[in-house]
């Protein structure tokens, strides 16, 4: 498999592929080089966080995404930033509710 290198968040893509084919040690693998090389950015947070979730690890998937709505904006993507924050937002609410 070759990406362009220069794109950061091409491990999360790959990531987010394999899990949609439920290799999960595959994805697990990739998002963990995602994080790697962007370990403050929103989506690689965001995605390993909503991966988490849906694994039922609800404690690492908080941590992931809380960092990931802390993530520093990306110029030029603000509208792409705003939606993925509602996101965030709207999963981190399925989160307290889980807690209750």
């Amino acid at each position: 498999l070759e990406f362009d290198p220069s794109y950061v968040d091409a491990h999360t893509v790959i990531a987010v592929l394999y899990e949609s084919i439920n290799d999960k040690a595959k994805a697990e693998e990739y998002f963990r080089k995602s994080l790697a090389i962007n370990p403050d950015g929103i989506d690689p947070n965001f995605f390993y966080g909503e991966y988490l979730y849906d694994r039922d690890r609800f404690q690492e998937a908080r941590s992931y995404l809380e960092k990931a709505l802390k993530a520093p904006p990306r110029p030029g993507r603000e509208l792409a930033d705003s939606g993925r924050q509602q996101e965030i937002r709207a999963l981190l609410a399925k989160l307290d509710k889980e807690a209750k």
